[in-house]
């Protein structure tokens, strides 16, 4: 499990491990869902 940190500007960064593990891309669209108390990223 990673933890990231919300800036100021409410930005996270997404972890190198995790976007490699889902095959991330600069660009790339995700959804943002909320979920019984959490937040969910969806590739689009």
């Amino acid at each position: 499990m990673e933890t990231v940190t919300v800036s100021p500007k409410f930005q996270v960064v997404i972890p190198q491990k995790v976007r490699k593990a889902l095959g991330l891309k600069p660009g790339q669209k995700v959804q943002v869902i909320p979920y019984e108390g959490r937040i969910e990223l969806v590739p689009v």
